[in-house]
Order: C-alpha cells, then sequence, then structure tokens
C-alpha cells in the first residue's frame, strides 16, 4: 500500500510503499473515545525530493483512501 507524504525541507507531496513502522505503541484513545495509532512510521529509501530519510508520525499522513 501507498501511503502520502510531505517532504518536510521542499514540501513536495510523494507516495511511497517502502516504508517500515517504528515505535508503534498500538491503539490510544482520548477522552471521548476516538482511536488512533500511536506510532511513526519511517522511510526505507531516501526521498524523491530532498535524498534525506524522513519519518513522521502517523498524525502527519495523509490518508491514502481520501480523494
Amino acid at each position: 500500500m501507498d501511503l502520502i507524504f510531505v517532504c518536510s525541507r521542499m514540501n513536495q507531496v510523494f507516495k511511497s510503499s517502502n516504508f517500515d513502522l517504528i515505535d508503534n505503541n498500538g491503539i490510544i484513545s482520548d477522552k471521548y473515545g476516538n482511536k488512533t495509532l500511536d506510532a511513526k512510521v519511517i522511510l526505507k529509501e531516501p526521498c524523491p525530493h530532498c535524498g534525506e530519510i524522513h519519518i513522521y508520525h502517523v498524525s502527519e499522513l495523509t490518508c491514502p483512501f481520501n480523494g
């Protein structure tokens, strides 16, 4: 599955399926019962725009299922 990323250096959008999940603390709930994944995603290859390896908290990613 491709995820949608934004290069933090160049502010350019790209997709990649070459990533790993790290610092996975599982599903957490807020006081309203909303559930989110508390984890980070690390690219396994350099960013196509700046050449760096980026790490993102999953909350920073755009849902790939939205239009």
